[in-house]
């Protein structure tokens, strides 16, 4: 079994209250999420690694929150730590101010591929979840319609994974993480395979939703405009071991047009801080013959030797 149909078993039949029907069911607000001192370690060859080292975090309920950083730095860790796929090692995962134990129908992960069963139709993909959950084929069908409507994907309904587009299947992907109406929604890289175009289009959309659902948003990416398109706040984070080097408040209108001069004074002011860290890690890993880019490098005096001759 996949891991997301793992993910998905366990959160579908985790609360059959969120799956009323249509004429019943009301959307769920997002909730808060919090770390507090939270480290997390796994075993290697080499003995133990940490990940995560005393993390500490607050999100507000209806809150889109970006982590950004280095490969390595831990994002992705957080968003399973968050979604109750993996537990931190010392510290406490909160969820309204509860522990987190498990994975839960208030969480959704959407991951960097979309990650659609192929065998089924869009709509049967959207309705995966509802199905182990036990609801009616009717109120299913209501659902998935639903959510392929406000992914502008219904005309698609019927088509399977190989007949749409990269851009189209993760739109696909959101609406199936949405499909259990999960108070936070945790992003994984979810664009970085698509080509800019399909990428700002998706952003808009993404932002969209966001603002339709006031859901919780967890989004980790390596763009830092796209962050700065897309969060309330970035959350910038550091390796060898992750840790959390500063927050950062967008505090700009939505919505955000990608080139708008304020988002690029945003990104460039991130983007020098995240630099600096990875020229950290490049140092370390690198000879004494790596140069950080834009750095004058030094020329060896014996080059010119006989120069002139």
């Amino acid at each position: 079994m996949s891991i997301f149909a793992k993910a998905a078993h366990s959160i579908a039949l985790g609360d059959e209250d969120a799956f009323s029907g249509p004429s019943r069911r009301r959307s769920r607000p997002g909730t808060s999420t919090s770390l507090q001192r939270v480290s997390f370690s796994f075993a290697t060859e080499k003995g133990a690694r940490l990940a995560i080292e005393s993390a500490d975090l607050h999100i507000e309920a209806g809150e889109f929150v970006c982590l950004v950083g280095p490969s390595g730095s831990g994002k992705s860790t957080i968003l399973n730590l968050i979604a109750g796929l993996l537990a931190p090692t010392s510290g406490q995962v909160l969820e309204n101010g509860k522990p987190i134990d498990g994975p839960g129908p208030a969480r959704a992960m959407v991951f960097q591929d979309a990650a659609l069963f192929p065998w089924l139709t869009l709509r049967d993909n959207v309705e995966y979840p509802l199905k182990l959950a036990g609801m009616s084929k009717g109120e299913r069908r209501a659902r998935g319609d639903e959510l392929l409507r406000m992914v502008h994907l219904y005309r698609f309904a019927d088509s399977f994974p190989h007949q749409l587009s990269g851009g189209m299947r993760q739109r696909g992907a959101i609406a199936r993480a949405l499909a259990t109406d999960p108070a936070v929604l945790l992003m994984d890289e979810p664009f970085a395979a698509l080509d800019a175009q399909t990428r700002e289009l998706l952003q808009a959309e993404v932002e969209r939703i966001f603002l339709e659902t006031r859901k919780t948003v967890v989004f980790v990416t390596h763009n830092v405009r796209e962050a700065v398109r897309l969060a309330d706040r970035i959350v910038l984070m550091g390796t060898r071991p992750g840790r959390i080097l500063r927050d950062v408040t967008i505090d700009l209108p939505r919505p955000r047009p990608l080139n708008d001069e304020r988002v690029a004074w945003f990104a460039a002011d991130v983007a020098n801080e995240i630099r600096t860290e990875v020229d950290k890690i490049a140092k370390e890993e690198a000879d004494d013959a790596w140069v950080a880019p834009g750095d004058r490098v030094r020329r060896d005096p014996r080059r010119n030797l006989g120069g002139g001759i």
